[in-house]
């Protein structure tokens, strides 16, 4: 593999893991926003409909399978960096 290739697959690789990490942003907000109204409960005055316990529930299961997806694909754009990384 030639020093240009490795670059750009490098470079490609990065690219991934950025994007992922913008979709998997989403993901961390509805899940921490699920969390909250589980403990502390949303205020009906604030946005009654998250204060709806099927919301609460729909909003954690989204928030957790996008996270789940977005380290699932981390975790194999890292080995393929690790793996160019030592070629």
């Amino acid at each position: 593999m030639t020093q240009d290739t490795k670059q750009a697959d490098l470079a490609r690789i990065h690219r991934s893991m950025l994007m992922i990490a913008v979709i998997d942003f989403p993901g961390a907000v509805l899940f921490g926003l699920g969390i909250y109204g589980l403990v502390a409960g949303f205020n009906q005055d604030f946005l009654p409909m998250l204060a709806n316990p099927v919301l609460i529930n729909i909003m954690l299961v989204t928030g957790v399978v996008i996270m789940a997806w977005g380290m699932f694909r981390m975790v194999i754009l890292a080995r393929e960096k690790q793996g160019i990384l030592q070629q």
